[in-house]
């Protein structure tokens, strides 16, 4: 059996020759992963321990379909313990190149405790370290911690070529521990591998290029910044547990729940959605069943404060993107899903292929949103042969997939 633990010790040593020519051939490498033995995990909790914990997630960053960046706890008082990078290794198993990147998290003793600290680049193929050899951002280090009792914390991290720090954030978001910090380029001997205490991480501005942003990147960020202003959700790791999630933003209004594809590989998803502000995909982790943030689908300022006037204004480009955007998100307020049911009417004859689409994507949203309000109106639109064949189409398959539910008949919604 091999072990993912083996193959994640093998890789970082594989980092650590970031600029260095790698001696290892292909057979080499797979030859060397196969002797390895298995390793077994080491839980932080005691046994027979009965005093108060505190909960420690990892976190990650894709950063492509199959690399991403991970900060994870590695060891425990040197005692190596099992991470959202081994929970990904483990769920990318047989997908070749494809990473399927999942969360991980563990209770701790609320005791002084050593931890070993991690953030790393990861590949799902060992082959990608020697094409990447030049991005392959590695930060360990020690620090000593004391966990608050009840405490839900994250470890955190930022990679770059000049700069990557590593550190743990309580469930407001702020550095709640020492930090791990590597200030310059590793393969050089100016590199400086330091803790600095909490509060102290300060990412430099531009720690990778030294490049200021041209003027239409920053018109970009200023843009995304006045559509999103302080959305809350916007400040969600990835990695973040579902008990996390739920501190900070309530439970969610709506859940819709994916099930596992089994000829895809998909793992289990869940949305949660809230109301004016976006949804979280969660997926559920083969490691410990447990729920984790894999995306986050943001709702801009306007759309939250006035939905139903965005929608009724909205021309095709806008309707087209609006539909794919909230099929993600999902609608499940009645007044909204009444504004998206009268913008399918009013421009249900429509030879504007931008909008035809667009409510072509909202006659799926209204299917998803799990209410036999709209079958009438579903029905009259599939019945109507002067209406475009994939409009009425689209219509049909919501009407059946509603009609699956076996909902109780309400009243329902008839055009103005």
């Amino acid at each position: 059996m091999l072990s993912i633990g083996v193959i994640n010790r093998f890789q970082l040593e594989m980092i650590k020759v970031k600029h260095m020519k790698i001696q290892y051939s292909i057979p080499t490498i797979i030859l060397t992963l196969l002797l390895c033995g298995c390793q077994a995990t080491h839980n932080p909790i005691p046994k027979n321990y009965q005093g108060d914990r505190a909960n420690l997630a990892d976190s990650y960053h894709t950063t492509a379909k199959s690399s991403g960046k991970f900060f994870y706890l590695s060891a425990v008082g040197g005692k190596r313990v099992y991470s959202a990078l081994s929970a990904s290794n483990q769920a990318s198993y047989g997908n070749g190149m494809l990473l399927t990147a999942v969360g991980f998290s563990r209770d701790l003793p609320a005791e002084p405790l050593l931890l070993t600290l991690v953030g790393q680049v990861h590949h799902a193929a060992p082959v990608n370290y020697m094409f990447n050899a030049g991005s392959n951002y590695l930060v360990e280090g020690d620090i000593k911690f004391t966990p608050q009792s009840g405490e839900n914390y994250t470890v955190k991290g930022y990679l770059s070529e000049s700069y990557s720090a590593v550190w743990l954030a309580s469930s407001d978001g702020k550095q709640a521990s020492d930090a791990i910090v590597l200030e310059g380029d590793p393969d050089k001997e100016s590199a400086k591998l330091k803790a600095l205490s909490a509060g102290a991480v300060v990412i430099p501005a531009y720690a990778k290029t030294n490049v200021k942003p041209t003027i239409q990147q920053a018109n970009v960020a200023a843009e995304s910044s006045r559509e999103y202003g302080d959305n809350p959700l916007a400040n969600i790791d990835q990695g973040t547990s579902a008990k996390l999630l739920i501190e900070r933003m309530g439970e969610p209004e709506h859940i819709k729940i994916i099930e596992t594809n089994f000829f895809s590989k998909a793992p289990e998803t869940h949305i949660y959605h809230y109301k004016d502000i976006g949804s979280v995909e969660m997926i559920k982790s083969v490691a410990d069943r447990n729920l984790y943030s894999q995306r986050t689908f943001l709702v801009t300022s306007d759309e939250g404060q006035q939905f139903t006037n965005v929608i009724a204004k909205a021309n095709g480009v806008e309707t087209q993107l609006i539909g794919k955007k909230f099929f993600n998100i999902g609608v499940y307020d009645i007044n909204y899903l009444d504004a998206l049911a009268t913008k399918v009417w009013e421009n249900k004859f429509t030879e504007d292929r931008r909008m035809l689409d667009g409510i072509a994507w909202y006659c799926r949203i209204i299917s998803n949103s799990g209410t036999s309000r709209y079958q009438d109106f579903l029905s009259s639109i599939d019945n109507d042969d002067n209406i475009s064949s994939k409009l009425r189409g689209h219509c049909n398959k919501a009407k059946k997939q509603i009609d699956k539910l076996k909902l109780a008949k309400v009243e329902q919604f008839k055009p103005l």
